[in-house]
């Protein structure tokens, strides 16, 4: 009986050891709203669709549902770096990155160009000295790989650098080839990016008519919906910037009621924002709170969260608590030290 026994263990231990060969030998497409991820071999991409051959079949998966790709004979170790990556520790993906470059497959070598570029991009964001090393490596891969599933991606944070650098004909551009892709939430957020643009260039006016066009426009899809809701923060900044905080506040709840806890980014900056709406009412303990969320919450999102150290390194001294307004300053000059809020912090 224990032979009998010993045996099935031994040949189903010898079939998981087939299943997960296969599984591994195979490259695997994790979709943004997919319930699962989809195995199969990758036939060929555009800019604009994957194509996935299972058995005798091949599914067309459009670019922006990719989240990524997962290619066959990768390093188990890029799982780690792309958590790192999400979780904001920038030098550690990137050092996992680089170091894969070297044994790389063709088309995880041309994925790995892009993650770098990614990464560097997503650095530069608290760290301003990496902007023009990330606006080259962008403008490279999409300049090399034209027809790359994350060639529209790529265009975008390639835009969001030129913005930060305040090149804003650079930016439009980029953000006008992202509009002329074929998906509306593609769309919508390059008409919200070109209108942060005129934010950024003092045309408050026109920045507002141009986020409150796409506030008004239907959204279906999750990623439509979150267009929207970006657009109506982009209204509230506007609000606040034209001295109505208390009607930015009103429309900066409505988002954090509405919108996903998995939209960091979005909820990080609605918060940070919300903090200086209050700030310019002179409530400070309201603009401690708001603050405060972003620093519990979201301290994976490195610019917000350095602004909003910024801000808590002042106000916490407005509530008699002088020795919290140290710590957030040393946790500013610590994990930023290139932010342009922990240099203004120390001339203060």
């Amino acid at each position: 009986m224990k032979r009998s026994i010993w045996s099935s263990l031994i040949l189903l231990a010898g079939m998981s050891i087939l299943t997960v060969s296969d599984a591994s030998a195979a490259d695997t497409i994790y979709q943004y709203n997919g319930s699962s991820p989809l195995v199969g071999d990758v036939s060929g991409y555009t800019k604009t669709e994957l194509t996935l051959k299972r058995g005798a079949t091949e599914v067309k998966i459009p670019a922006n549902e990719i989240e990524r790709v997962r290619w066959e004979g990768e390093p188990p170790q890029l799982n780690i770096a792309r958590n790192q990556e999400q979780n904001g520790n920038y030098a550690a993906a990137l050092e996992e990155y680089k170091k894969a470059e070297g044994s790389a497959s063709p088309n995880l070598k041309k994925s790995l160009q892009y993650m770098i570029a990614r990464t560097t991009a997503r650095s530069a964001k608290s760290n301003p000295a990496a902007l023009d090393n990330a606006i080259k490596l962008l403008d490279d891969f999409v300049k090399a790989n034209g027809d790359h599933f994350s060639y529209y991606p790529a265009m975008k944070l390639l835009g969001e650098s030129y913005l930060a650098k305040k090149d804003y004909a650079s930016a439009n551009s980029a953000f006008g080839t992202v509009e002329r892709s074929p998906w509306k939430d593609y769309q919508m957020d390059a008409k919200n990016m070109k209108a942060r643009v005129l934010l950024a260039q003092g045309n408050t006016k026109g920045a507002l008519a141009a986020f409150e066009t796409v506030a008004k426009m239907e959204g279906k899809t999750p990623a439509e919906l979150t267009s929207k809701h970006a657009a109506q923060l982009g209204s509230a900044i506007c609000l606040e910037k034209d001295g109505k905080p208390q009607d930015a506040v009103k429309v900066l709840d409505e988002i954090i009621k509405n919108v996903s806890s998995q939209q960091s980014s979005l909820l990080a900056e609605a918060y940070l924002k919300k903090g200086d709406c209050y700030q310019a009412l002179g409530e400070s303990k309201e603009a401690l709170i708001a603050y405060l969320h972003v620093d519990v919450l979201f301290p994976t999102e490195p610019a917000v969260h350095a602004e909003a150290l910024y801000h808590l390194s002042t106000l916490w001294g407005k509530v008699q608590q002088p020795e919290r307004g140290a710590e957030a300053r040393a946790v500013l000059q610590q994990q930023y030290p290139d932010s342009e809020w922990t240099q203004k912090a120390t001339k203060s």
